[in-house]
Order: C-alpha cells, then structure tokens, then sequence
C-alpha cells in the first residue's frame, strides 16, 4: 500500500469533502442516515459552512484519509455539548478499492487520540446491523453493542446499533 495520510479537513477544503462525501453517500447507501440526494442539493455555501467549526460553535474533527492524493476515506469525530465526555464518530468510510487495507482503523485512532487529548471518556457511533463489515470493525476496536436497534431512516427498514467504546487515559 502506497503511504497513507489522514488530515484535518478545513474549510478551504470543502470541495475535496463535498466529493468524498457524496461518493460515499452514492457508495454506502444503507450506511448514513442522509442520502445523497438530500446532500447533493446542497448549495456550495454550505458545504463550506460544514467545514467551518468555529462559526458553528462545533467542536470536531473531520478527517480525510488518501493515498497518492486520492480521498478513500472520511470520518468526523463530534463533541456535543452539554456532554462534553462523548466524542460521536460520524460519516466513517473508506471506499471499497481500499477497503481491508488498515484505513479505517487508522482513522479510528486519530479519532481516539483526539477524543482522549480533549478529555472524553467515551466514543460513540451507530453502525448499520446488516454491514457485518463495519460491526467487525468496530467489535475488533474495542466497540460494544449499548441500547436497542433503531431504523436507519423514518422510511427504512434497515436498523441502526449504537456502540460505545469507554477510554481510558494510559491507553
């Protein structure tokens, strides 16, 4: 595998989110709770203000990985307040030609590290029950099943698991 690299995506960066975001909307549609038709009709404006976490109040950390400057994954690890030991990991995906290659673990630690850098206590996601793939990934993490199943989306048949992962400062 070529080097990979993971980075901080700013506002300046937009369009290379916007991209990788769509593709991975178009790719895994059974994974997100937004679809790609709701997402492609953003305007530019607010792609951009996405990526704008100080305008927002948002404490995050989105994140995308590339190879040879390629984008093959994406996630964000969010804060939300009042519950400021909770990092929420949302928008994980690695496009399926680079699947299998460490990716998405890799940007699960950068995730960790922040989460721990900051204070938290606990990451926090929501996997689809049918993407064995992904609840592997996130059962071999460290990742355990918490609460009940609830849909995908008002319309969909497709469940979603919360998962939690508890942190610990020596790790």
């Amino acid at each position: 595998m070529n080097e990979l690299e993971i980075s901080i995506l700013t506002p300046k960066d937009w369009e290379r989110y916007k991209c990788v975001r769509l593709e991975s909307l178009n790719d895994s549609p059974d994974s997100f709770g937004s679809t790609f038709g709701e997402e492609a009709a953003l305007s530019d404006s607010e792609w951009q203000s996405r990526l704008d976490l100080k305008s927002r109040g948002l404490d995050a950390l989105p994140l995308i990985a590339e190879i040879n400057g390629q984008a093959v994954g994406l996630a964000w690890g969010v804060i939300h307040a009042p519950d400021r030991e909770v990092v929420h990991i949302y928008q994980m995906w690695v496009s399926p030609a680079s699947r299998g290659k460490g990716i998405a673990q890799a940007l699960l630690s950068e995730i960790k590290a922040w989460a721990l850098g900051s204070g938290c206590n606990l990451l926090a996601l929501a996997v689809t029950t049918s993407n064995a793939a992904a609840v592997r990934l996130y059962r071999s993490s460290g990742f355990i099943t918490t609460g009940q199943p609830t849909p995908l989306r008002s319309d969909s048949l497709l469940m979603l698991q919360p998962m939690v992962m508890t942190l610990h400062s020596g790790e």
